[in-house]
C-alpha cells in the first residue's frame, strides 16, 4: 500500500509490506464478524466537578484526557476507598512517563492516596512531576514515602508487591491506571494483572491504549479471542499495520480532533458533578467469548466473497475516508480482544471512548463485580 500523509516514518515502512489483496481478505472477514460485536463505542468524555482543580480552566488536550480518566475511575468506584479511614489507597500508574496523570489525581484528592510511578525509563526530576508530588505530600503531612518512582519494565512487573500486603508502605487496596500504554505495553499491563496470585483480589484499572501498529502477536493478550473469531496471525499482522490509517483525516475535513468514527457513533458527554453518583450507570460488555463463537460460526458458513480486484486497483479505489474508518474499527477490535482477556481474569469490563482529543480515544475499565470488594 502507498504512503499517506500523517503517518510516521516507521509506520510508512510497515504499510508498504501490506498488499491490497491482504486488506481485501481481512475486509471480507470483518464484514461478517463486526455485526456480531458490540461496536461502535459510545463517547463518554467525563468531567466530574470533583476532578476539576479550583482556578484551573478545563481545556486543552492533556487536561481533558487526564480529568476524564480520573472521573471514570471515580464512576466505577475505584477511588471510593480514598474516603475510607481504615486504609489508604495506592494508585499505580503504569508507563507513568513524567507522571502528569498521577500529579492531577494527587491534586484532586488532596494527597490522600499513595502513588507508585512505574516506567522503564528514568526521568530527571526537572522534567517530571515527582518532586512537586513529594512536596505536596509533605504539605499535607503524608511523608515522602507517599510518592515512589520505580524504574522497571511492565513485562516483569509483579503487582503482587503492591496488592494485598497490609502495611503503611503497601496498602491493601490499589488501583492501576495509565494514559499512554503504547502498543504492546497495554498487553504487558494486562499480563501483569494475570500474575497476581489467585488468593489476592486483582485491582481495578483504567488503561488507555494507543499505537496499535506496534503490537506484536507474541505479546498480544487478546490472542485467544482473536483466534476464536476465526481470524489468524496473518490477519493480525495486517490489522495492526493498517490500524494506523485511523489517523488519516477525511477528505475535505477540518482539523477536528474527533476520530473517524465519531461522526456516526452515538455520543454521550457527561459531567459527573451534575449526576447522582449512585445512579451513574455501569454498562459492562457482555461475555465476548460467547459472542466470538457465534461470529466464528457465521464466518465459517458465509458465502464466498466476490472476486478481489488487483492490489493496484484496490489502492486506487479504496478512499482515504474508507481507510480512516477501517483503522478505527481495527483499533476497537484489537481492544475488544483485550477486553476478553480481562473477562477471563474475572473482571467486569467496559470499553469506552473517553476523549474527543485524540484518535486513540479508548479506555479499558476493569473492575470487580461488587464495588465493595474492590
Amino acid at each position: 500500500m502507498s504512503h499517506e500523509d500523517g503517518l510516521g516514518s516507521s509506520a510508512q515502512k510497515r504499510i508498504y509490506n501490506v498488499t491490497g489483496l491482504q486488506v481485501q481478505v481481512l475486509l471480507a472477514k470483518l464484514g461478517v464478524i463486526l455485526p456480531h460485536l458490540p461496536l461502535p463505542l459510545d463517547l463518554q468524555e467525563l468531567v466530574s466537578s470533583r476532578d476539576v482543580i479550583p482556578g484551573e480552566a478545563v481545556g486543552g488536550k492533556h487536561v481533558l484526557q487526564e480529568t476524564s480518566i480520573i472521573s471514570h475511575l471515580r464512576r466505577i468506584g475505584a477511588l471510593d476507598t480514598e474516603m475510607d479511614g481504615s486504609s489508604r489507597l495506592v494508585a499505580i500508574e503504569l508507563g507513568a512517563g513524567t507522571a502528569r496523570l498521577s500529579d492531577r489525581l494527587q491534586r484532586v484528592t488532596n494527597a490522600t492516596l499513595q502513588h507508585v510511578l512505574i516506567d522503564r525509563r528514568a526521568f530527571q526530576q526537572s522534567s517530571s512531576r515527582d518532586r512537586h508530588m513529594v512536596a505536596r505530600s509533605q504539605t499535607y503531612g503524608r511523608g515522602i514515602d507517599s510518592v515512589e518512582r520505580v524504574v522497571a519494565d511492565i513485562a516483569s512487573l509483579n503487582l503482587g508487591d503492591y496488592v494485598g500486603v497490609s502495611s503503611e508502605l503497601r496498602p491493601q487496596k490499589c488501583v492501576c491506571m495509565s494514559k499512554h500504554l503504547c502498543g504492546p505495553a497495554c498487553d504487558l499491563a494486562i499480563g501483569s494483572m494475570s500474575r497476581v496470585q489467585p488468593s489476592i483480589r486483582r485491582p481495578p484499572c483504567a488503561l488507555a491504549s494507543c499505537c496499535h501498529y506496534l503490537c506484536t502477536w507474541q505479546s498480544f493478550s487478546g490472542k485467544a479471542f482473536w483466534l476464536k473469531l476465526g481470524l489468524d496471525q496473518q490477519d493480525f499482522e495486517v490489522a495492526v499495520t493498517v490500524s494506523q490509517w485511523a489517523s488519516l483525516k477525511h477528505e475535505k475535513q477540518s482539523n477536528s480532533k474527533t476520530n473517524a468514527g465519531a461522526a456516526t457513533d452515538a455520543t454521550h458527554t457527561f459531567a459527573l458533578g451534575e449526576l447522582d453518583h449512585n445512579s451513574t450507570t455501569i454498562n459492562p460488555l457482555p461475555d465476548l467469548s460467547q459472542i466470538a463463537q457465534v461470529a466464528c460460526v457465521a464466518l465459517s458458513s458465509a458465502p464466498m466473497p466476490p472476486p478481489f480486484v488487483s492490489s493496484q486497483e484496490f489502492e486506487r479505489t479504496f478512499s482515504r475516508q474508507e481507510k480512516a474508518s477501517l483503522g478505527v474499527q481495527l483499533k476497537q477490535l484489537l481492544d475488544l480482544s483485550r477486553v476478553s482477556r480481562l473477562q477471563e481474569l474475572g473482571y467486569v469490563v467496559e470499553l469506552v471512548r473517553y476523549t474527543t482529543q485524540s484518535v486513540d480515544d479508548r479506555l479499558l475499565l476493569a473492575f470487580r463485580p461488587d464495588p465493595a470488594e474492590l
